[in-house]
Order: C-alpha cells, then sequence, then structure tokens
C-alpha cells in the first residue's frame, strides 16, 4: 500500500482498516508462558513495591526540583539548567508513571490509573487525547505508514522509504535533533486543541466528543501555563523575558528525554517491515507483528528498566501493554526464548549508545538521495 492510497483511506468515510492474519502457536505458547511467570511467581501483573517506590521519588524529585525554582536563591544559568532538569524529569515521569497508568498496568483499580495518568496533563499533554494517539494510533498498528502517528513525522524528516525524498532529507541526521528538542511545544501549545476537534486521526475515527470535554481541555491548559508562566513571574526576580527562555529550556529538556527513548523504540536500520499489501492484509499476526516492529536495549539493566520505565524493553511492553513496566526485564527471557522458537524476529541492543546509533545510521541513510 504505497502513501496516496493510505491517505485516500484515511479521508474516507470509512477507512479499510489492515488485518492481521489469525493468532497462532507462537501468541498462544507465549501468553501461556508469561501467565505461568506470573503464576510460579505468585506476583500481581501490576505494580509492586519498588514501582510505588518509583513512583514517589519521580514525583518528590519534581516537586522538588520545581519549587527549588521557585524559592530557591538561584539566578541566571543556575535556573536554566533547572528548567532543562525539570523537563528531563518530567520525561521521566512519562515514561514511569503515566505511561504505564494510560495502558491500564498499573493498577487494578481505573481511578488510579486514571490519576496517574494525569501527570501527562501536569506536564501539558492532554492525557485523554495522549491515551488515544499513543494507545490506538501507534500501539494497533505500529511501524505502518498512515496508521502509526509516531511513523508519519511531518514532511521535514523521512522515517521510511514510502515518504517522498526532498533534498532537506540529506541533511536530517543533523538538524533532527533541534526539532527533537522543540517538538513538545507544539504538543503543549496546539496538538491537544486541534486533535480534540478533530472527528477523525489517521485512519482513526474517534468516538464523539462528550459533553464539555473541550471545556476540560481549556482548564488543563490553563493551569498547566499558570505553573510554567504565571507563578514564575510573579515569583521569580528576572527579567519579562526569563520566563519564556526557562520554557523553552524546560521543553528541550522533556523534547529530548522522550524522543532519545520513544524513536529508538522502532525506528533503527535494517528492521523488518511488516506492511499491508494491495489487499490491505498483513503477513503476520497481531503478536508477531508487535514483536517484529519493535526493538531492545540494555534489557538486562536495573538501572535503564528503572530511567526508561521499562520502555528500553519496547518489545515486552507492546505484546503486555496492561503488564507493569517493572516486570518487562523479568519477562524478556521468555519472549526472545520463545521468539526465537517460533522464528519471529526479536531484535536487540546492547547498550542505549549502540540503539542511538542505529537510529542516526537509519535517518541518514533514508536521507541519501533517491535514485
Amino acid at each position: 500500500m504505497d502513501k496516496e492510497e493510505t491517505i485516500k483511506q484515511a479521508k474516507s468515510k470509512k477507512p479499510i482498516l489492515p488485518r492481521f492474519k489469525k493468532e497462532g502457536e507462537f501468541s498462544r505458547v507465549l501468553k501461556e508462558r508469561v501467565n505461568e511467570y506470573f503464576k510460579e511467581q505468585n506476583i500481581s501483573r501490576h505494580a509492586n513495591v519498588e514501582m510505588v517506590t518509583k513512583t514517589i521519588f519521580y514525583l518528590l524529585l519534581m516537586f522538588g526540583v520545581y519549587f527549588t525554582i521557585l524559592f530557591g536563591p538561584f539566578t541566571g544559568v543556575v535556573l536554566l539548567g533547572l528548567a532543562f532538569l525539570l523537563g528531563v524529569i518530567s520525561g521521566l515521569i512519562g515514561f514511569n508513571v503515566g505511561h504505564d497508568a494510560i495502558h491500564g498496568g498499573y493498577s487494578t483499580k481505573g481511578w488510579v490509573n486514571n490519576l496517574l495518568g494525569q501527570t501527562f496533563t501536569a506536564f501539558g499533554a492532554y492525557a485523554p487525547n495522549w491515551k488515544f494517539t499513543h494507545n490506538q494510533c501507534h500501539h494497533t498498528y505500529p511501524s505502518i505508514p498512515g496508521a502509526d502517528g509516531d511513523y508519519t513525522p511531518a514532511p521535514i524528516l523521512r522515517f521510511h522509504e514510502e515518504s517522498k525524498w526532498q533534498p532537506m532529507h540529506q541533511f536530517q541526521h543533523i538538524y533532527v535533533w533541534f526539532l527533537y528538542a522543540i517538538f513538545t511545544l507544539e504538543w503543549v501549545l496546539v496538538r491537544d486543541v486541534k486533535q480534540m476537534r478533530k472527528k477523525q486521526h489517521l485512519i482513526y475515527k474517534k468516538p464523539k466528543l462528550k459533553k464539555g470535554a473541550m471545556t476540560k481541555v481549556y482548564i488543563a491548559k490553563l493551569i498547566y501555563y499558570a505553573n510554567v508562566f504565571l507563578w514564575p513571574s510573579l515569583l521569580l526576580d528576572i527579567p519579562w523575558w526569563g520566563v519564556p527562555v526557562g520554557f523553552l529550556v524546560m521543553q528541550a529538556g522533556l523534547g529530548l528525554t522522550l524522543s532519545l527513548v520513544f524513536q529508538l523504540g522502532h525506528m533503527v536500520e535494517n528492521m523488518p517491515k511488516d506492511w499491508p499489501d494491495e489487499n490491505n492484509q498483513l503477513s503476520q499476526s497481531y503478536l508477531e507483528h508487535q514483536c517484529s516492529t519493535a526493538v531492545n536495549f540494555a534489557s538486562k539493566s536495573w538501572f535503564a528498566s528503572w530511567m526508561t520505565g521499562g520502555l528500553n524493553t519496547q518489545i515486552e511492553h507492546h505484546l503486555f501493554p496492561n503488564i507493569c513496566s517493572i516486570h518487562y526485564r523479568k519477562i524478556a527471557p521468555i519472549v526472545k526464548k520463545t521468539a526465537k522458537e517460533f522464528d519471529i524476529s526479536y531484535r536487540e541492543y546492547s547498550t542505549w549508545h549502540e540503539t542511538l546509533a542505529a537510529h542516526y545510521r537509519l535517518l541518514k541513510g533514508l536521507g541519501k538521495k533517491v535514485a
């Protein structure tokens, strides 16, 4: 399916969704083995003491840095450094708290997931909209052009061969880092309002907005703007331009943190592709597709898991998004063994740096002029 056909389907009133093959033995065996692991260990698939401890740690760290900015003795470059750090911590909370909650993996109680999911709203990304664009528009058909929002960026970037090549793409491996640093600006300023109003996003028809939905979006945005603009303006003894500059620095910390984990989970060189054929049929089952289109790095590392909220084990996350990320490091060997038995692609790198280098090579390769 080429890009033009994908666009036509996205604009049609009844989009034709790609179809996966029927689940087979790989899916059955994998689910049995993972279920058996939790049964043998006699543990819940949701958060444990370690996860709760991590949640408290990151939230306290965020409040500590925020109030240090507002009430601390620091000025100038130190304030900017704290603003950048606040952006990084916001991203880490997104990974380690909000992400699990949005997927329903943090707790068996819906209200707990809903409450912790609001950490996204607190950092400028309205949680219900993020849930739709991430859970449905990314997780349903990952790495499929026109169906995966993360795989279908603005024309300034070329993430796959079906994207139209433009001369500027020759330099995308250079300017992409700047774009990663600023991409959350559009997210926190306009994206939620635009996307919430849409009746369709990519190939997905959106549910009708409930009464008062947009009012909630505007209230959430006003609270966010007060936290990042109003209170610093009132409490800090700095020039008027200091607050917007600090905001930009904070967004750079947030954008780079999110991009340099999320992007590495799928977009590296030589990834296998499972794209729809002319009949919109995929060659794999749903779980096979999830396994083969994701990438792990440092999957045995406790530190990497703590920093990324288990997103270093992206394969396990896509296979079992409703399992708390605290368990992914332990079930990764089970998934890897099962994938090998059934000859399903399972990509992993030893370190984050190796994965980042593979992402860089992908961007550079796709930036070369198409013959």
